[in-house]
């Protein structure tokens, strides 16, 4: 039996009911290799890379039959689409939260620290893991988030930041016997722009009466 027949058969099978783009490609790879194998066996050929070849083509050439595409090619080519983030835009991005650098690369972060007077331990501290307000921009178009907050503040700036359209992932303590009473919360975007990202988290804390 030819390969192609091979697939052809199979898929017919899931075509009624089974959108292949949502369908797990390694399973879909391990079934074909499964089927391709025996029917190597029966025809007395044994190449691997031509089965590779083989079955990626007929997923694609499935795929475009079905109007679909292999998610996973789809965020290959998403992600070739964004550009790298420079240290001269870190930098902006940095002015933009009244902040500093701390990376540039392979990941822009920015913070800027709290004036809470803060102690841990009854120590008094400044330490930027206790009182952070801090960014992250990928060059995936990743944006993430961390902010220290006082316990009136927090409600105020989970609502800021969800107006904004920033996804308010978490909130919790980092510290035991600190005073005042210290809570975290992390924020994540994808599709805003990094510019937008730090615009709209400043804002929010400005709104919240964290700075």
């Amino acid at each position: 039996m030819e390969r192609r027949d091979v697939f052809e058969n199979w898929f017919r099978s899931f075509n009624s009911d089974t959108d292949i783009s949502s369908f797990d490609r390694n399973q879909l790879e391990s079934e074909m290799e499964l089927e391709m194998e025996s029917s190597s066996r029966m025809t007395g050929h044994h190449s691997n890379s031509r089965v590779s070849n083989q079955m990626d083509m007929d997923i694609e050439s499935s795929s475009n039959l079905t109007g679909h595409h292999s998610s996973k090619r789809m965020t290959r080519t998403s992600r070739g689409d964004v550009r790298e983030i420079s240290a001269s835009t870190c930098q902006r991005l940095a002015n933009i939260i009244g902040g500093e650098v701390i990376s540039a690369a392979p990941v822009c972060t920015v913070m800027r620290l709290r004036d809470i007077k803060a102690t841990i331990l009854g120590r008094r501290t400044r330490s930027p893991l206790a009182l952070p307000f801090m960014l992250s921009f990928e060059n995936n178009g990743l944006n993430l988030g961390e902010s220290v907050v006082l316990q009136r503040e927090l409600n105020r700036f989970i609502a800021a930041l969800r107006k904004r359209g920033l996804i308010v992932t978490a909130f919790h303590n980092h510290w035991l016997f600190e005073n005042p009473r210290l809570m975290y919360i992390h924020w994540e975007n994808v599709g805003m722009s990094a510019e937008d990202f730090a615009r709209n988290s400043i804002a929010a804390a400005r709104e919240a009466g964290q700075f």
